[in-house]
């Protein structure tokens, strides 16, 4: 039987220093509003987005477009009822988010993700997490579709979290949330595919073996035969 945590990634050491906190806060509100963020800090990307997320209320949202003055929602496609709504997407985690903004989806249309971002917490408080999961289109994997994209730095005022799950005594999390309404960003970054960490582990996968063993075991996450090495 396969073992899910088998092909997840653990999130690199993140404990950010009283003065990388300092920097990462004087770096945003010093910021224009809605402005670009100047970014020169030794820190990766990643962890300045993961620690605004968790003290000063965000979320972000990841894109190719680096022309947005006004992040507006849009009806997405998705199994889960959660993820096929009308909304805004968004997380609190640096990586994910860079995730989305790297993909070149314009010039590889075709191409499909398939990924995940999760924290599991077991009795009594063991927590594991967070955890990665990150795969696209095979064919479109081997031509390298990377591209410069842009992180949206948003109010989390309006955003809903995706509700936990419970699965064989363990709780799961999502820094997953939603928003029905506009949101204009308190300021943007550009990201390049070298601040994804997880560049090389990203996988491929047969879009239409992927569907079908979704279909047939919705539970089967991560679906390996669909995999290709």
């Amino acid at each position: 039987m396969t073992n899910p945590l088998d092909f997840l990634l653990p999130r690199p050491r993140f404990r950010p220093s009283r003065q990388q906190r300092t920097e990462f806060d004087t770096l945003l509100d010093s910021t224009p509003s809605s402005g670009w963020v100047d970014y020169q800090l030794a820190a990766p990307k990643w962890q300045f987005l993961s620690y605004l997320c968790q003290s000063r209320y965000l979320v972000l949202h990841g894109s190719q477009n680096q022309d947005i003055e006004e992040v507006e929602p849009r009806k997405a496609l998705d199994a889960k009822a959660f993820s096929a709504q009308n909304a805004i997407y968004a997380t609190t985690d640096g990586i994910w988010a860079i995730y989305f903004a790297i993909v070149d989806r314009k010039n590889f249309g075709a191409l499909s993700l398939f990924n995940s971002c999760l924290s599991i917490r077991l009795p009594p408080g063991l927590m594991k997490g967070p955890l990665y999961f990150f795969s696209i289109t095979h064919s479109a994997l081997v031509q390298s579709p990377w591209c410069d994209g842009a992180i949206y730095i948003l109010p989390r005022e309006t955003f809903t979290q995706e509700p936990e799950q419970s699965m064989m005594g363990a709780t799961i999390s999502f820094p997953h949330w939603i928003s029905p309404q506009p949101a204009r960003p308190v300021a943007k970054l550009m990201v390049a595919p070298q601040d994804f960490p997880f560049l090389a582990q990203i996988h491929g996968h047969d879009d239409e073996k992927l569907a079908q063993l979704a279909s047939v075991a919705p539970n089967g996450f991560p679906w390996p035969e669909a995999l290709i090495t």
